[in-house]
């Protein structure tokens, strides 16, 4: 199996793969409107990922209990995403498998918090290669670190004294060759850990975004 991205090889990790690139990791339709971003794939590191283009367009999120946690949060999301014209996608911000992360390196290297911005940073050019692919219209970050991070790549437009309180937000990107796109980012923690009360308070504000954007009509 061949290594198609090895930037963080210095840091113990390599995305490998013989049917697809980084930025082609995306469980669903590329077109999307909606992605669900966590934050790296949980799997040894040197993971091979194995399946193909097709595998990942025919992406089923009824396999998985990470995916169903979604049917909490909104009913109206989370069917439109196990339906035959799904309009949700799902990727993670780091696409290198590790059960950790970041990973654990040998001590005296660098600290967690380097490595994890230099891990993110290198990564960052498959993700807006994705962006600039599918266009979504709304991006859900699943954690609080995939949220900051999310964040630092993509701030608000309109400046925030408080990001703290921040919930969600518009945002907008510039690429390399002239194209920009605009688009909503919702944070929150990681739901698989909060409570059911949090995950429908979190689904009220995703589908106020949809009505407001007429998505998923």
């Amino acid at each position: 199996m061949n290594s198609t991205c090895s930037k963080c090889q210095n840091l113990g990790l390599c995305f490998y793969s013989d049917h697809i690139y980084p930025q082609d990791y995306l469980e669903g339709n590329m077109d999307s409107d909606i992605w669900i971003i966590g934050l790296n794939p949980k799997a040894n590191i040197g993971h091979i990922e194995k399946r193909s283009k097709s595998d990942f367009s025919n992406f089923n999120p009824e396999i998985h209990p990470y995916f169903k946690d979604f049917k909490k949060v909104s009913k109206r999301l989370y069917e439109n995403w196990t339906s035959i014209n799904s309009n949700v996608a799902h990727t993670d911000l780091v696409k290198c498998f590790s059960n950790e992360f970041p990973p654990k390196l040998k001590p005296g290297l660098k600290s967690n918090r380097a490595v994890k911005r230099e891990i993110v940073n290198n990564c960052s050019e498959h993700l807006y290669a994705q962006i600039q692919l599918g266009k979504p219209k709304l991006i859900i970050c699943n954690g609080s670190p995939v949220s900051w991070e999310m964040i630092r790549l993509f701030p608000p437009v309109i400046e925030v004294e408080d990001y703290k309180s921040l919930t969600s937000y518009h945002t907008g990107v510039s690429f390399k060759n002239g194209d920009s796109h605009q688009f909503w980012i919702v944070l929150s923690g990681f739901i698989g850990r909060i409570d059911d009360w949090s995950k429908r308070r979190l689904g009220l504000e995703i589908e106020e975004i949809l009505d407001k954007q007429q998505i998923l009509y």
